[in-house]
């Protein structure tokens, strides 16, 4: 048995600011503050992140650590020329490109000194795979691909008014690439966006997906957030849109005094430095708190531990690892899931594989049978570890534990939105594609989602559940798509012809949408004009059968 106790080692003596980008604001608690985009106002969410029962930053620390001294060949502390050659490659431009005399004069904070100490490695592994905590979206059906919001918001405000969606047959129409008179997913979806899902992501990166969700955890993810406050919550700006009321945020009456602290000209509204000031340390409406096992063994756990606005209801506790709340309407499903057991399944999976593609038996693995493992995007040369073209399992499993160590270097926040795309809204008859009947009845398809009756849709009020999963980062063998040939076999299902309506008019609905339109009506136009006698347009079923009736 090749895999042991402790697979992962002892942990190094922690240095919690030596491998951490430095925080918008110096924390001794664990706390991670996320800033949920609701659809009324602003929630800031604070959890207290446990990893091993210790701050979660610290495993991207002990990472980062470890590394750094197994590079640090001559152990002075810092890594010379020599020593860079083995500095792994992230894939950021600015950084990997060029010799390695370029590449460390780009790494080197002290041009002076043409060496490498821990803040500078730090500074390029945050910048190569994130932070110690990351937030993932998930796109969970092939429709919510399609930013049909986008397309239909022309004032790019976030939101859809009644005179947005009244014009969606004329916006959409240039999408319409076989000139059919509806639209399907294939013409509404993204270019290349096929070619980009089959593509296998990394790791450390993975493609973004939108999400109402963002970290404040450094001064870049504070200014995006203040940017889609400012654009969300429009209707809270100052007449130059340039600041947000203070109101935007006050949800309760103890969280005035700290907000009207950072309103510094006490106009009621906080300006982008007074907001920036503010989300250092930003009054938690909710706050959380989640233990997750990395090497330690012990059930992960989730815990409500209170609340300061009323806008969070129904809190539910289904387990230990498992609850749900509403904020504004949307329901928010949590749960927090240990993947301490991959890490021994990976290597367990891969040492019986060994085993099996060794065909000559002769305990190592030649290059031709290594490829029989289908280790994903990993060269042999690079388990290969003393280049003797011999692979041993001890030289497997010293590999494998690296490679899965750094992935779980993270805390992942996985967000999965269970709700209802736009395009599922207006798609009535579920065929996954819009008829010029379903675009015209969208004001009464979208008004029950208008959660907070300001005649505008926004696209929270959309998203109105999600599966939240807070777990360690997986190898990538544990990563799957299993959602990839459903969304395949849906795209291709074959859209059956019309059943309702004369036999000609049936004939005739060569997009089977259920409608006749003046491109598929083979008549003299002037009769389409008076058989169509609610005037839209189009030539329902029922005013072809009365057609039928009148002669």
């Amino acid at each position: 048995m090749f895999f042991a106790t402790g697979i992962l080692g002892a942990p190094l003596s922690s240095r919690i600011q030596a491998g951490e980008v430095p925080p918008v604001a110096a924390k001794n608690d664990s706390a991670q503050r996320i800033i949920l985009l609701a659809p009324s106002a602003p929630v800031i969410l604070e959890i207290n992140l446990l990893v091993d029962q210790a701050d979660f930053r610290s495993i991207s620390n002990d990472y980062i650590d470890r590394m750094f001294a197994s590079l640090d060949q001559d152990e002075d502390g810092v890594l010379n020329l020599k020593e860079l050659k083995y500095l792994p490659a992230f894939g950021i431009r600015r950084y990997d490109q060029g010799t390695l005399q370029a590449r460390l004069k780009r790494l080197d904070l002290d041009p002076v000194d043409q060496r490498l100490n821990l803040k500078e490695f730090s500074t390029y592994l945050h910048s190569g795979q994130g932070s110690a905590f990351r937030i993932a979206g998930v796109p969970s059906r092939s429709s919510q691909v399609i930013e049909l919001f986008r397309k239909l918001d022309q004032d790019q405000n976030g939101t859809l008014s009644d005179a947005e969606l009244k014009a969606s047959p004329q916006t959409l129409f240039l999408f319409d690439r076989d000139e059919d008179g509806v639209l399907n997913l294939a013409e509404l979806r993204p270019f290349n966006s096929n070619r980009l899902n089959a593509v296998p992501q990394s790791p450390f990166r993975q493609t973004e997906v939108e999400t109402p969700f963002l970290r404040l955890d450094h001064d870049r993810s504070v200014n995006k957030a203040i940017d889609e406050i400012f654009k969300k919550y429009i209707e809270h700006t100052n007449p130059e849109k340039n600041a947000i009321a203070v109101s935007c945020f006050q949800q309760e009456q103890q969280n005035a005094l700290e907000l009207y602290e950072s309103d510094q000209n006490a106009d009621g509204f906080l300006n982008r430095e007074e907001l920036f000031d503010y989300l250092q340390n930003p009054k938690a409406d909710v706050k959380l708190q989640i233990s997750i096992p990395r090497q330690q063994t012990f059930r992960p756990q989730l815990i409500f531990l209170n609340k300061t606005t009323n806008r969070v209801k129904e809190v539910q506790v289904a387990s230990s690892s498992k609850m749900e709340f509403h904020i504004d309407g949307l329901l928010l499903e949590l749960r927090v899931k240990s993947t301490r057991h991959l890490l021994a399944d990976n290597v367990r999976f891969y040492q019986t594989r060994f085993r099996v593609v060794d065909g000559d038996k002769n305990g190592y693995l030649t290059e031709a049978e290594y490829m029989q493992l289908n280790l994903p995007g990993i060269k042999y040369q690079k388990v290969d570890k003393n280049k003797d073209e011999m692979l041993f399992v001890e030289e497997l499993t010293d590999f494998l534990i690296k490679d899965t160590a750094e992935v779980q270097n993270q805390v992942v926040m996985t967000v999965a939105n269970d709700g209802k795309s736009l395009f599922e809204i207006l798609d009535a008859d579920l065929d996954r594609r819009l008829s010029p009947r379903e675009l015209r009845n969208s004001m009464q398809r979208v008004k029950e989602y208008d959660g907070n009756r300001d005649q505008v849709l926004d696209h929270s009020e959309l998203k109105g559940h999600f599966k939240i999963t807070f777990e360690l980062g997986k190898p990538e063998l544990f990563i799957f798509a299993p959602r990839t040939e459903a969304m395949s076999m849906q795209q291709n299902m074959t859209i059956p012809r019309t059943s309702n309506g004369p036999r000609w008019f049936q004939r005739m609905d060569r997009n089977r949408d259920g409608d006749l339109s003046p491109r598929e009506f083979l008549f003299d136009q002037d009769l389409f004009i008076q058989y169509d006698t609610d005037q839209d347009k189009l030539l329902s079923p029922a005013e072809a059968a009365a057609i039928g009736t009148t002669e």
